[in-house]
């Protein structure tokens, strides 16, 4: 047989050493990707746009609502600690156990993507409440998401808001950068009970973020109750006759044990309104729009102003401190502890600095 050329057998054996790098040259590729996508790219963005988040907590049932990005199932279930599963329908939860603890997932396509908790409300202080209360925070930027995580921190029962939830108008293309976002961690967990204050009103009245909170009032007012616990929320002022008409009948109602009113903007001296707070033994208003914290007696009324949720600094040229109160401009939250013998306040920083602790009674100073 006539022996093939030196020549041609080295370019065979070249070419046989190709064809086999790129062989391996292909494994490889493939096996990048097959890694990359099974162990590197991590979950997908999952099938919520908004939430889930807790809209309301009461001792027997409790709500929770969302926005998907498809049209597949949402499987909302809870758990208490003693293993007792619930399983919600159209987002709402009943039949449960005051004073519990549950867990909550959903799970969409058969597998958990969101999870969280609430408490449901205690029939009596014999348990005692822990809630947060901000201001002034809606602006989306550091600040905001710090003062989201101490809140969370708390692991409060809700979260009371005294307004400008959104800057600088309440439109709804804002409110996920606004609120949701930065408050995620603890609206998993706990209703945010928000009033309103001028940049929420601004746009239609506030008409996007009652929609978007599932709110059971309009322009920031409404009561709600959590157990023995009464929140009467007057929205943007208490100056006018119609706040003072309408916190006179809420606060008339008999069945709570402490009572706390919420407004945006804070009373001042000659207000009718500061009579009537302390003649219903009103624990404490809380309120916002100065972009500081203070903690001040007006009129025999405890009043805490907590406009430092993330929108500011407060400046002393332009939010000057009220006289004769304990005024500061640091970020942070007000947490309230209320038990059978009292109310703790606590205002902590948003480095978690506790910078003022005050101890109230039931029923006012």
């Amino acid at each position: 047989m006539e022996q093939l050329p030196r020549s041609f057998r080295r370019l065979r054996l070249a070419l046989i050493g190709v064809s086999m790098l790129c062989a391996l040259l292909v494994l490889v590729v493939v096996a990048v990707f097959v890694y990359w996508d099974r162990y590197l790219l991590g979950p997908s963005s999952g099938p919520f746009e908004r939430g889930p988040f807790v809209t309301s907590v009461a001792e027997d049932s409790a709500a929770l609502a969302w926005t998907a990005r498809g049209d597949d199932a949402v499987e909302l279930r809870a758990v208490s600690p003693t293993g007792s599963p619930v399983v919600a329908r159209n987002g709402r939860f009943i039949g449960l156990r005051p004073g519990t603890v549950y867990a909550w997932t959903a799970a969409v396509g058969g597998a958990a993507r969101a999870s969280g908790s609430f408490t449901t409300a205690p029939r009596t202080l014999a348990q005692p409440i822990e809630f947060g209360a901000i201001g002034d925070y809606g602006s989306g930027n550091d600040h905001e998401y710090a003062v989201g995580r101490v809140l969370a921190a708390g692991r409060p029962a809700f979260v009371l808001t005294a307004g400008d939830n959104s800057y600088l108008a309440a439109f709804p293309q804002l409110l996920d950068r606004n609120i949701f976002k930065p408050l995620a961690p603890v609206m998993a967990s706990a209703p945010l009970w928000a009033t309103f204050g001028e940049h929420d009103v601004f746009w239609r009245n506030g008409a996007a973020v009652t929609s978007a909170l599932h709110l059971p009032g309009e322009g920031g007012r409404y009561t709600v109750r959590y157990g023995p616990v009464q929140i009467v929320l007057l929205g943007l002022t208490a100056a006018d006759e119609s706040a003072y008409d309408y916190a006179k009948r809420e606060l008339a109602r008999r069945g709570p044990a402490v009572r706390f009113v919420v407004v945006h903007r804070p009373l001042k001296p000659g207000n009718p309104i500061i009579r009537l707070f302390r003649e219903r033994r009103v624990a404490a208003v809380l309120a916002g729009h100065l972009h500081r914290y203070e903690r001040r007696l007006i009129g025999g009324n405890l009043m805490f102003t907590v406009g430092t949720g993330g929108e500011g600094p407060g400046d002393e040229r332009f939010t000057l401190a009220t006289p004769g109160s304990f005024s500061l401009l640091d970020y942070g939250v007000l947490r309230v502890r209320v038990d059978a013998k009292g109310v703790t306040y606590t205002f902590v920083d948003e480095r978690g600095r506790v910078l003022d602790r005050h101890r109230g009674s039931l029923t006012g100073p």
